[in-house]
């Protein structure tokens, strides 16, 4: 397949394979997915290249009849495959499927939002150029400092799109690309050895390459010479993007999801039009931002992606809704159903069920860049720089929250002094959510579906 007629070709197969599955129960409701993702992919590990290129392709399929619901899936989108999925789902569904009494269909037709903008020199991109990126980001990285023991890169480019559609008439496709990179360094002084990354995902420009690998080395360098913290205090810490982004998605973008308000385990789930955060705090979902990594014309059900305002100023305005926990709710889907979801997506995400998902978590900035951050501090405080270890493994329930932060400085008085050995930061999501000092400007894309700046929060334990 090529993009330009990737979503008729996928939309073409999708209408023979509803007419397929209504020929098969005429009674039930269908709904099929169909996935092509062309991707290549390149890492370079202490001078070994590994690299692959190839297409995932998949489809699943959901059949319902008397409140009955079953799932089958398969590799593949040739015609065959998906009547094979067809057939299993209708004899799961015949052989006893579990009763869900509150499932009211799948959703209805409406009209698309909008796709992405990319640059079409993506689509130009070969695994023979991403080896050559890697390399120019590893020299530049071991070039920049004789202290930079070792570096490595991992390079992606991809394509591709879905059709989704059900026996309601929902028919709808969507093509997305994007090209990604992530550089990791350690640096050596003795026996001292500390590693940073630095990482570049967009879908505007094609990915950085010497400068990717120069700010990572240059962050490795950075946290040598660690000095131990040697107490245990209560102290304001700054966090900068990327660990920001961690901090918000393991906490909101879990708790605000329609699931997890449904089901009894978000905390916050009673507390529309209340106060749950400092004012410094606007947070949006919006699955229509032409820039973000997941902006599709719809979700992954067929509901239109949208913008959805889920804090405005410290007040609870929204959660986020797929069709089933949407009419569970009595209210409406905000176009959030995804498939393979989590924080980090999956590699086949026709083989999972559809769930609800953040599309792009964006933080409004607020005036101040990092440098006006840490000088606004007074007294001690703790700089993170990237993603604390164990953050997506604390109690989304109850907030409660231990993570190990291995890359941090210490904040003296205003100004940044040196690096610190690994610390542990603990407290609970939600009061820190109250306990927001200041949202920085410095506002970044992550990995993560979360674009946010930097931002302070006092009240969390430290321990060196």
């Amino acid at each position: 397949m090529d993009y330009d007629n990737l979503k008729d070709e996928l939309l073409s197969t999708l209408d023979d394979g509803l007419k397929h599955a209504k020929s098969v129960d005429k009674e039930a409701e269908f709904e099929l997915y169909l996935i092509y993702r062309n991707k290549a992919i390149v890492t370079i590990r202490q001078g070994a290249v590994e690299a692959a290129d190839g297409a995932v392709t998949g489809n699943a399929v959901r059949v319902a009849k008397q409140k009955r619901v079953s799932f089958a899936s398969s590799s593949g989108i040739s015609i065959e495959r998906i009547k094979l999925s067809i057939e299993e789902a209708v004899s799961s569904l015949r052989s006893g499927s579990f009763t869900d009494v509150r499932f009211r269909g799948f959703c209805d037709p409406k009209k698309p939002g909008n796709e992405g903008t990319f640059t079409k020199k993506i689509l130009e991109l070969r695994k023979e150029d991403l080896i050559k990126n890697a390399n120019s980001q590893i020299k530049s990285a071991q070039d920049f400092d004789k202290r930079i023991a070792a570096a490595e890169s991992n390079c992606s480019v991809e394509w591709g799109g879905f059709a989704v559609g059900n026996t309601r008439g929902v028919e709808q496709a969507s093509r997305s690309a994007s090209n990604s990179s992530q550089v990791s360094c350690m640096a050596k002084k003795n026996d001292e050895r500390r590693i940073a990354y630095e990482f570049d995902d967009t879908r505007e420009r094609l990915m950085k390459t010497e400068e990717l690998g120069i700010a990572a080395a240059k962050k490795a360098v950075d946290l040598l010479e660690a000095r131990k913290l040697d107490k245990t205090a209560v102290l304001k810490t700054i966090w900068e993007p990327i660990a920001a982004a961690s901090y918000l998605y393991a906490s909101l973008g879990q708790s605000t999801s329609g699931r997890a308000v449904v089901e009894g385990l978000s905390p916050i789930a009673e507390k529309i039009g209340k106060k749950i955060g400092s004012s410094d705090l606007t947070l949006i979902d919006d699955g229509q931002n032409p820039s973000s990594m997941n902006t599709e014309a719809v979700d992954d059900e067929g509901n239109p992606q949208q913008r959805t305002v889920i804090i405005d100023k410290g007040v609870l305005r929204n959660f986020i809704f797929d069709t089933y926990y949407a009419r569970v709710h009595d209210t409406k889907s905000t176009g959030n159903c995804s498939r393979g979801g989590g924080p980090f997506g999956s590699s086949f995400p026709y083989e999972i069920s559809p769930t609800i998902s953040p599309k792009s978590l964006e933080v409004l900035p607020g005036r101040k860049d990092t440098d006006d951050l840490i000088s606004s501090v007074e007294g001690q405080a703790i700089l993170i720089v990237d993603m604390p270890i164990g953050i997506f493994h604390s109690n989304v329930s109850t907030g409660e929250f231990s993570v190990v932060a291995q890359s941090v400085f210490l904040v003296q008085n205003g100004e940044k002094k040196w690096p610190l050995q690994p610390v542990s930061v603990a407290g609970n999501f939600y009061k820190g959510l109250e306990q927001i000092v200041d949202v920085g400007s410095d506002r970044k894309k992550t990995p993560l579906p979360v674009e946010t700046s930097s931002m302070v929060f006092d009240g969390f334990s430290v321990v060196g």
